[in-house]
C-alpha cells in the first residue's frame, strides 16, 4: 500500500483535508500491487462458530474464504496522477466549479468523495444532512460546499449518462442522503424482533447502491445494448452493499462496533454476528454467481461486471481503513 500525503506529487493540502482525501478518493485514484488470491487458503467446512471461537480470528477466516472463492484479482488498473491532483485540488477547496471533461472514473471519484464526506457530516453537521433534499429540489445553495459540489454533479449526469441510469443516480443520491440523516436521528433505537427485512431495507438506503449499480453504464456503452443490462442491477445492488459489509465487518470486529448491518441483522434474527456474517457471505456468493450467468449472453457485458466487482474489492484494499493488508500479509507469512 502507497501512502498519499508521502508522494512529493501530492498537492499541498491542509491538515484537516489531508486524512479525508487519503481515505477515500484517493484510493480510487491510484493503484497498489495486484494480490494473488489464489493464496488464500479456503476455510471450507472448519467449524468456526463454536462459543470459545475468538470472533476476529473467525472473522479473518470468513473474509479470506469469501476473497477466495469469489474469486478476486486485482485489476490492475494504472494509476492516474493527473486525476489525483484534480480531485485533491477540489476537495481542499471545496469551492471550485466542475470543469472536468466527463470521464467514467472522474466522474465516480467526484461523487464518492462527495458522499463519503456527506456521511461524515452527520457526526458534526447534521443540518447540512437534514436541510439536503430540501434545498435540493427548491435549488438553494446548501450547507456545505461538498454538498453544493454534489449537486452540480447530479446536474451533469444526463449529459454523460443513458436517461434511465442518470435519473436513477439521482434518485438514490437524495435518498441515500435522506437516510444518511435519519440514520443519525434513529442510533440508539431498538429494533423489534419482528422487523426482519428492517436491517436490509436500511442498509440498501444509506449504501448508495442503485446509484453504483447504474453508475457502471455510461451513453457510449449503453445506448448500444437496450435495456438487457437493467436485469442484473438488483444483484448488482445487492453486492454493492454486501461486499462492504463482508470487507468491513474485520475492521469494526476490531474497534467493537456494533452499528452495522450484520449486527443489526444478527440481532433481529437472534443469531450470532459471526453465522450472519457466514449467511451474508452465501448471499453474495450467489448473487456474483447470478451476474455471470445473466451476463454471458450480452457482449461486453461480462467485462464490465467482472471489471465492477474487481475493481471494488481493490478499493476496499487500498483503502487502509479496512486493514485488509493485516488479513492477507497473515497469509503471505504462513
Amino acid at each position: 500500500m502507497f501512502t498519499f500525503l508521502n508522494d512529493p506529487t501530492f498537492p499541498s493540502l491542509s491538515e484537516a483535508h489531508k486524512p479525508f482525501v487519503n481515505e477515500t478518493v484517493m484510493d480510487v485514484c491510484g493503484v497498489t500491487r495486484p494480490f494473488a488470491v489464489s493464496k488464500l487458503r479456503h476455510n471450507g467446512d472448519v467449524d468456526i462458530l463454536g462459543s470459545d471461537v475468538d470472533p476476529i480470528m473467525a472473522t479473518k477466516a470468513l473474509v479470506r474464504d469469501f476473497l477466495d472463492r469469489l474469486p478476486y484479482t486485482a485489476p490492475c488498473v494504472p494509476a492516474d496522477s493527473e486525476l489525483r491532483h484534480e480531485v485533491a485540488d477540489l476537495i481542499a477547496s471545496w469551492n471550485a466549479g466542475l470543469s472536468w471533461n466527463h470521464e467514467h472514473q472522474r466522474m465516480v471519484a467526484i461523487y464518492t468523495a462527495c458522499l463519503t464526506l456527506a456521511d461524515d457530516l452527520g457526526h458534526h453537521n447534521m443540518e447540512a444532512l437534514g436541510q439536503f433534499v430540501g434545498r435540493f429540489t427548491r435549488g438553494e445553495p446548501q450547507l456545505h460546499p461538498a454538498l453544493d459540489c454534489l449537486v452540480k454533479l447530479l446536474g451533469t449526469l444526463h449529459e454523460f449518462c443513458p436517461r434511465i441510469n442518470a435519473d436513477a443516480i439521482i434518485a438514490s443520491t437524495v435518498d441515500s442522503v435522506s437516510a444518511m440523516y435519519v440514520e443519525v436521528l434513529s442510533q440508539g433505537d431498538v429494533i423489534s424482533p419482528f422487523a426482519t427485512k428492517y436491517p436490509f431495507y436500511f442498509r440498501l438506503k444509506t449504501g448508495i447502491a442503485p446509484a453504483y449499480a447504474h453508475l457502471n453504464f455510461t451513453k457510449s456503452w449503453g445506448d448500444d445494448v437496450g435495456t438487457y443490462y437493467l436485469q442484473l442491477l438488483p444483484e448488482t445492488e445487492l453486492v454493492v452493499v454486501g461486499f462492504n459489509d463482508i470487507i468491513s465487518f474485520y475492521k469494526e470486529t476490531l474497534a467493537g462496533e456494533t452499528d452495522n448491518y450484520v449486527n443489526m441483522r444478527a440481532a433481529v434474527e437472534q443469531k450470532q454476528a459471526i453465522s450472519v456474517l457466514r449467511q451474508v457471505i452465501a448471499e453474495n456468493l450467489d448473487s456474483v454467481y447470478k451476474l455471470r450467468q445473466m451476463a454471458a449472453p450480452q457482449p461486453g457485458l461480462t467485462e464490465i461486471y467482472l471489471g465492477f466487482l474487481m475493481g471494488y474489492v481493490e478499493f476496499h484494499f487500498k483503502a487502509r481503513r479496512y486493514r485488509l493488508h493485516e488479513i492477507v500479509a497473515e497469509v503471505d507469512e504462513q
